[in-house]
This record gives C-alpha cells, sequence and structure tokens, in this order.
C-alpha cells in the first residue's frame, strides 16, 4: 500500500495537471491574442501599401490585402473564448468582426480596385468615402469593451 499511495498521487497529480490545461482564457488573455493578430495583420498590411505606387500596383495590393484582413478573421476565429459573459463578447466581436470584413470592408475594397482598375477617379473617391466611414463599427465597440483596442479601426 505504501508502493502505491506515491504512484497514485503522480497520477492524480498528473490529471490534475492535465485539466488545468484546458482552461478557457481571461478576458485578458484573449484580449492580448486579438491585439497580437491586429497588430501582426496592420503591420503586414503597411507593408503591402508601402509597396504600391501605380493604380495598378494599389489595385493588386487590394486583393493582398483582402487576403490578409481574411487569414486575420480565420485566426481570430480560431482563438479559444473566454467563459461566460466575457466570452459571449468575444463571441460577438468575432463575429462582428466577420461579418464587417465580409460585409462591408472587402465589398469597399473590390470597389476601389475596380475603380482604380477603371481609372475612374470618382468611383475612386466614393469607394474610399465608404472605406473611412466603416471606422466607427460595432465590432470596434466591443473590441474597446474587450481591451483589444489594436483591432479598433
Amino acid at each position: 500500500m505504501t508502493r502505491t499511495a506515491p504512484l497514485a498521487a503522480i497520477l492524480v497529480g498528473v490529471g490534475l495537471l492535465g485539466c488545468g490545461g484546458d482552461d478557457a482564457p481571461s478576458k485578458q488573455e484573449f484580449a492580448n491574442d486579438a491585439e497580437r493578430i491586429c497588430r501582426e495583420t496592420e503591420k503586414e498590411i503597411e507593408r503591402i501599401g508601402q509597396s504600391a505606387g501605380s493604380p495598378e500596383e494599389v489595385a493588386e495590393a487590394i486583393d493582398k490585402v483582402i487576403d490578409k484582413s481574411r487569414n486575420a478573421a480565420d485566426d481570430l476565429v480560431d482563438l479559444e473564448r473566454p467563459e461566460g459573459g466575457d466570452g459571449d463578447t468575444a463571441e460577438k466581436f468575432v463575429e462582428g468582426f466577420e461579418s464587417e470584413l465580409d460585409g462591408k470592408v472587402v465589398p469597399a475594397l473590390e470597389d476601389l480596385r475596380r475603380a482604380l482598375e477603371e481609372k475612374d477617379p470618382k468611383a475612386v473617391r466614393e469607394a474610399a468615402q465608404r472605406l473611412r466611414q466603416l471606422e466607427a463599427s460595432e465590432s470596434d465597440r466591443i473590441a474597446r469593451e474587450l481591451g483589444a483596442n489594436a483591432c479598433v479601426g
């Protein structure tokens, strides 16, 4: 019996450690992970934009920006959510980010690309204006609530 007691204690300890590894992240941990994704994506997007000079290059860069943005959305979707109300808020943020990206941002970027390709200055101004108006979004409000300020705007 004395030989099995240490073994039992080790097994219980390993079991408890294993269970502890499955804990949901805190609100702050989720926010930190989301901020990392948003910061890295923003840096990548800035690098893409710096290399574009002509309208044709800007149009090509827009496709890369769309791809990077969708990758960021996928990375946010893959983040483990906190539990409880914070998890609900995190889920609303991720769903809102994806919805706004696919429903508003990508269409506005595609319109801008098309206007650049067609060399239509009026359409370029209109598409750029639509993009500026997207800055105050619901997902931005929720990102602030979570503390993921790098994901705002």
